[in-house]
């Protein structure tokens, strides 16, 4: 009998499809909320004469919200339960956990993996598929969709397939030996992955661009509310108030605001949003702005201060400078 809990239903369903592939036709799903435990006890404890049978009810969190009345204590040989639950926190009550232990279940927990493990998990499944990644490449992978192993998969998948089809440059390049094959960077990342849904930062980007405090702290805590990374933030910010700086300077150039895109190697939009917004900023302000969010970036990363107390630092330190 097993018990799987945590966030990464990628875990999940792994685990799942190795057990039912165990099992072959044996393996069978039950839906929590329509099955009771008084009916998995008896399919549990049914001798089966046609091999080995699994039984899993996935979102497992509805069953325990059944009163208990005995769980499961008997299971016949060659009959496997195994309880899916896509939570935080293990749903199940201390009295399961150790009626679990002591009929040799076990208890799993699929959390979301750290910075460490979501690297390592992506460059080996590059290397499996023939790939390989820059270490700025993966970074900013990560960074940008996050540390579920869900939605790595299914960006790594875009990114050997739109790496897969060179562009014209690439193509010449190649063809010249100069640029390594299936070799991933930062700019197919950056072109090609599409940011997690519940990292979008664009909301208080603008606030802080247009310097709008009370949106800029309400964005922040949401942001923050969510599990967005300061570090990730931090990012985003000085790499937008590069953009600004970079507008601002075309520009004085004088560069027309529908060329600016093309002059700076960014979507049109994006230029002409940058270019607006820089007119709340000079130079020295802008340049004030990064050199403080790069210096808060290593406090954090080295331990010296607290990711969130760093935040609310960095940003009154911007929007007073």
């Amino acid at each position: 009998m097993y018990l799987v809990y945590g966030e990464e239903a990628y875990w999940h369903d792994r685990i799942i499809n190795l057990l039912s592939e165990h099992f072959g036709d044996g393996a069978e799903n039950l839906a929590a909320d329509e099955v009771t435990w008084s009916q998995i006890r008896e399919l549990l404890s049914q001798p089966s004469f046609f091999g080995p049978r699994l039984w899993v009810v996935r979102s497992a969190k509805d069953l325990f919200n059944q009163p208990d009345d005995g769980w499961v204590h008997t299971i016949a040989p060659g009959n496997c339960l195994l309880l899916s639950s896509v939570t935080k926190e293990n749903p199940a009550p201390k009295g399961f956990n150790k009626l679990l232990k002591d009929v040799g279940g076990k208890v799993i927990q699929a959390s979301q993996p750290t910075f460490r493990e979501a690297s390592s998990w992506v460059q080996n499944k590059l290397k499996e598929d023939g790939y390989t990644i820059t270490k700025e490449g993966l970074e900013s992978l990560i960074l940008i969709v996050g540390r579920s192993i869900e939605r790595l998969e299914k960006e790594v998948e875009k990114l050997e397939l739109y790496v897969s089809q060179p562009s014209d440059s690439e193509r010449e390049s190649l063809e010249k030996k100069m640029t390594p094959p299936k070799r991933i960077t930062a700019s197919h990342v950056l072109e090609c992955v599409s940011p997690d849904p519940e990292m979008d930062t664009f909301g208080l980007v603008d606030a802080v661009a247009m310097r709008n405090t009370k949106k800029v702290f309400s964005e922040l805590e949401e942001l923050l509310g969510r599990g967005v990374s300061p570090i990730f933030i931090i990012a985003v910010l000085g790499s937008h108030f590069g953009l600004m700086w970079r507008t601002k300077e075309a520009g004085l150039r004088g560069v027309p605001k529908d060329s600016l895109g093309k002059e700076l190697g960014v979507h049109p939009y994006a230029a002409k949003k940058a270019s607006t917004q820089s007119a709340n900023w000079t130079f020295p302000q802008m340049e004030r702005a990064i050199c403080a969010l790069c210096d808060v970036d290593e406090a954090i990363k080295s331990g010296k201060i607290d990711p969130i107390s760093a935040m609310d630092y960095v940003l009154m330190e911007i929007l007073e400078g």
